[in-house]
């Protein structure tokens, strides 16, 4: 087994060399360093699998070791440590949070650096479809949708780890090849355990980020969305927003709720009373939904 060469075709960065044998079975590594061919079948994995290929076929594919060129007619590619990374997270979650805290943090930036590589370098553009949605908007977009449910876990927050929000909280349409779905990683619901998901993301002051695949219920500190939108300095544009706070002071009784749910400090309390940055607001709407004397309300971006 040639270990230098597994690395160099997964793809492993320096950073997770330490912990190669906590991600990768032995056989794992064994067939990668011994698959020479950049598509192949099932035919192919036996002369280095044999008989067992079958169970090597399925318990690879789920963990990301493997992946679908086309299934139809039954191709392979390896898969990279980026996608296992990624799997390994949300699906062994133990055995990640038993890797030090300090080479957690270090997978979780080159995770990042690699996630935010992938995205279009004009700032001009949108590089994603997400959009940030109230929680009103985020049950619209479930009760419209015709197509399969699935939950799955937070991979931002199982990577990250640091800031205490559930993480068994992304929703998802998507279940095409090499989705977590496809893998046998997602669990089938329906729409309304999605929609009480949400509704329960909320109250523990996630923000909701749609796109045609599905909704995230995200944090300000380990969504990779929203690092990405502050090394862009793209608030307001990235993700896409279409409502904004309004902020009636009169109404409010300085209780600080607004300060403790914004993940962007929108709000500030000053000689005693709120104040309020607008330019900061991404119209999430969890303050708003905080708010006991309803002092904050959404509205129509202009």
């Amino acid at each position: 087994m040639n270990l230098e060469n597994f690395i160099k075709k997964f793809q492993v960065p320096k950073v997770a060399y330490p912990f190669i044998n906590k991600i990768f079975t032995e056989e794992e590594i064994d067939f990668v360093d011994k698959m020479n061919k950049d598509i192949f079948t099932k035919q192919d994995i036996e002369k280095i699998i044999g008989s067992n290929a079958d169970a090597f076929i399925k318990y690879s594919y789920r963990r990301g070791i493997i992946s679908f060129v086309d299934e139809v007619l039954s191709t392979y590619k390896i898969a990279n440590f980026y996608s296992r990374l990624d799997i390994f997270s949300i699906s062994e979650q133990e055995a990640y949070r038993s890797i030090p805290k300090e080479d957690q943090i270090a997978i979780d930036a080159w995770y990042f650096e690699a996630y935010y590589n992938g995205l279009d370098s004009n700032l001009n553009v949108r590089p994603t479809e997400d959009e940030i949605l109230p929680l009103n908007k985020a049950l619209e977009f479930i009760d419209a949708q015709d197509r399969t449910v699935y939950l799955n876990y937070c991979d931002c927050r199982s990577l990250r780890g640091e800031c205490g929000k559930p993480t068994q909280t992304c929703i998802t349409y998507r279940d095409g090849i090499n989705s977590f779905a496809h893998r046998g990683l997602s669990e089938k619901i329906d729409k309304e355990r999605a929609k009480e998901i949400v509704k329960n993301a909320d109250k523990r002051g996630l923000m909701h980020t749609i796109n045609p695949n599905g909704i995230c219920n995200c944090c300000g500190d380990c969504c990779y969305l929203f690092r990405s939108q502050a090394r862009r300095d793209s608030s307001g544009f990235w993700p896409k927003i279409s409502q904004i706070i309004k902020f009636d002071a009169e109404k409010c009784i300085q209780c600080g709720a607004c300060i403790k749910r914004c993940h962007f400090g929108v709000f500030t309390k000053i000689d005693g009373y709120i104040k309020i940055d607008i330019s900061k607001c991404v119209g999430c709407g969890i303050c708003e939904n905080s708010c006991p004397t309803k002092s904050l309300k959404l509205k129509e971006r202009d």
